[in-house]
């Protein structure tokens, strides 16, 4: 079944769904990451946004933080892998991965066994090769610039015991590159390598301080003049540490990081590092799935970035006092960097702005509210947030997912929410029961596919292990942080409002279930009539609402004639006929406004409000009239004949259980009147 489409401008709509389709070099390209709360995350996506910012319309990134399959770092973090599923959809042209961003929890060779199903589409990595017959990646050399750090602290500094922080504990391939290029290096220069001085971290500066203080306790402990980190964060750390050792950098040791990440410039002292280039290998990356989507021939599977050293204050390049931005290099030439250009990085650097983002989307999770209230709180949020376009697209049922579970996605989802500025859409499909569409072949319905110009976020929808489906937005910036943490919100604002909308709707439905059934367990399954129960109920509801105004009427109680000689000479279904077509004449009898139910076998009551005794006769000769003419229609080989005991009833007489006790003693009047007459013709005879 087609949905309708709620568009503002159809026309436009349309237009932009022809042009869609006959731009066939239209791509789609996923940028996989393990979160953006990380600077080193963040920094590489904006280099792979960065070479794309130029590239027109005919080119769109779908950013998703995937984190790792299976994982129990956290609770249920685990459920960021789901999106991968979508990733494999027809949508995605080309896909580029963050790979180290994953190694504290998989390893490469698990990296790309998880990675595999993405084939055949290019899958382009950073950093490290993967696996993949479809495989190209960027790498960083650090070969030369350890050489050159090295080099400078022998000659320039005087420092000949050199030691080394790795990140073994991560087992992370970058952390083992820069550790054999350190080596190499010592061994160029005639140094000498002590394992002793070989120490190990996870790339957070809380291990590079607990690796100093577990194994020195006083400075004089520590054999080394000089500590190059495999990360600027635990060089970081060894500062912390030093500084409770009373260890004077760079007087006492030079200190050298790695990444030249935003702590290297704000540490005190600032911290000389090594740059790789980080943006550059997001820029690359990015170039490579260019090319190739492109068509061009003869793509390399690898491209490298060399590193470069950066002297800052802690190997005493700088002097102490000197409060600027800036680092010298290899000429000794003094580079000022001025204020960071990385404004993303830091959480508030808009001010109020930012907070503003946080504060009206914390509003929208202080109460559960149903979907339509909820849709009409996004939209005025994302126009404070500026977020121009957002899709909400659940499947049929919650997938209750544990972290051993594979996540298999359903061939159906609707999408129940769109906003989105550029086809001029603000729509709730939720009471309708949203668009329905495949996600296996495409991350959004027919017709809402093809993507508008800019950077786009994929992030799943659960709450705790059920996963309800996912969210597409267009980011206005390259904010992440602020972004991630404003989407998280609303994603847990919307599964409550769903959860709560979904179990308001399942009420409602089971209301009506429930309604039926009970007038259902009320009704005489074969007349359809009321059923005693259901009589006894209604009819005493009927003759008290009739009160109210101070008018009475009548109690009948039925019994039809000679049901016993039909069953006995014609049989029970001749009987069930016969019972089936004096129930249509009593409602024929009867007005719609009465109550009519079957009692017993034979036996029926009416409850007849201003029904007057004068009138009795009246309806005892249409019921005659009326036997005759529907046992004819009826095909029965006799006519019908009912007895009938009425009632009147009246404010101090209206318990219908006692008014048809007397309107049966009536009715026994009645027979006894029938009986005696029978018996008359017979002694005629």
């Amino acid at each position: 079944m087609v949905k309708k489409i709620h568009v503002k401008n159809k026309k436009k709509l349309f237009s932009m769904i022809i042009i869609g389709c006959i731009i066939i070099g239209m791509k789609n390209i996923a940028v996989l990451v393990y979160d953006l709360t990380v600077e080193y995350n963040i920094v590489v996506t904006d280099g792979v946004l960065d070479f794309f910012k130029d590239k027109g319309e005919d080119f769109h990134l779908i950013i998703s933080t995937l984190n790792a399959p299976h994982s129990t770092n956290f609770d249920y973090d685990y459920q960021y892998w789901t999106a991968l599923e979508l990733i494999k959809s027809d949508n995605i042209d080309a896909v580029i991965v963050v790979t180290n961003s994953f190694c504290h929890d998989l390893t490469i060779p698990q990296l790309a066994k998880a990675l595999e199903c993405l084939c055949p589409k290019p899958v382009i990595s950073i950093s490290n090769p993967l696996d993949i017959p479809t495989n190209h990646y960027t790498c960083v050399s650090c070969q030369q610039a350890y050489e050159e750090v090295v080099e400078h602290l022998v000659k320039r500094h005087k420092r000949k015991k050199i030691a080394f922080l790795s990140a073994a504990l991560n087992k992370s391939p970058e952390s083992e590159e820069r550790e054999a290029a350190y080596k190499a290096a010592l061994k160029k220069f005639g140094l000498e390598y002590d394992s002793e001085w070989d120490l190990a971290g996870d790339f957070t500066p809380r291990s590079a301080y607990d690796a100093i203080l577990s194994r020195y306790k006083k400075k004089e402990d520590i054999p080394f003049d000089a500590l190059l980190c495999a990360n600027d964060y635990m060089a970081a750390g060894s500062l912390s540490a030093f500084l409770e050792l009373g260890v004077k950098v760079p007087e006492d040791i030079c200190i050298f990081g790695f990444d030249d990440a935003e702590v290297a410039s704000n540490s005190s002292p600032t911290l000389s590092t090594i740059s790789q280039s980080v943006a550059q290998t997001g820029y690359e990356a990015g170039a490579l799935a260019y090319d190739i989507l492109m068509g061009k021939k003869d793509v390399p599977k690898k491209a490298v970035i060399q590193s470069f050293p950066m002297y800052r204050q802690s190997c005493g390049c700088i002097d102490i006092k000197n409060k600027m931005r800036a680092y010298r290099d290899n000429q000794d030439q003094l580079i000022e960097q001025g204020a960071a250009d990385m404004t993303q990085l830091q959480l508030f650097n808009n001010g109020l702005n930012d907070m503003a983002t946080i504060y009206h989307i914390l509003n929208m999770s202080d109460t559960v509210v149903k979907m339509r209230m909820f849709f009409d709180l996004v939209v005025k949020n994302l126009n404070v947030v500026h977020i121009g376009m957002m899709a909400l697209c659940v499947y049929d049922e919650p997938i209750e997912l544990n972290p051993e579970d594979d996540f298999v996605i359903p061939e159906k989802a609707s999408m129940v929410m769109l906003i989105d500025e550029e086809r001029h859409i603000e729509q709730n499909y939720f009471d309708e029961g949203g668009i329905e569409f495949n996600p296996k072949i495409k991350i959004l319905p027919d017709g809402f596919e093809e993507l508008a110009a800019g950077n786009y976020y994929l992030l799943p929808i659960f709450l705790q292990k059920n996963n309800y489906g996912y969210l597409v937005c267009r980011f206005p910036t390259n904010k992440y942080p602020i972004y991630t943490i404003f989407l998280k919100i609303l994603v847990n604002a919307f599964v409550h409002s769903y959860i709560y909308s979904k179990t308001e709707q399942e009420r409602i439905i089971m209301a009506e279930k429930n309604q039926t059934l009970n007038f259902q367990s009320k009704t005489d399954e074969l007349t359809q009539l009321f059923n005693r129960r259901g009589f006894f109920e209604y009819g005493q509801q009927l003759l008290d609402f009739s009160l109210i105004d101070e008018s009475c009427g009548c109690v009948f109680f039925c019994d039809l004639d000679g049901l016993k000689t039909m069953n006995d000479t014609w049989g029970h279904e001749i009987g069930d006929l016969a019972i089936k077509t004096e129930a249509k004449v009593l409602r024929a009898a009867f007005r719609d406004s009465d109550l009519i139910g079957r009692l017993s076998g034979d036996e029926f009551g009416v409850v007849a409000p201003g029904c007057p005794m004068r009138i009795v006769e009246t309806i005892r000769a249409r019921l005659k009239d009326l036997n005759k003419e529907f046992s004819e229609e009826a095909g029965l080989p006799f006519t019908l004949s009912i007895s009938i005991g009425p009632i009147e009833y009246n404010s101090e007489h209206n318990d219908l259980n006692a008014l048809l006790k007397e309107a049966d003693k009536n009715l026994y009047e009645e027979k006894k009147i029938k009986h005696a007459q029978r018996d008359l013709l017979k002694g005629k005879e």
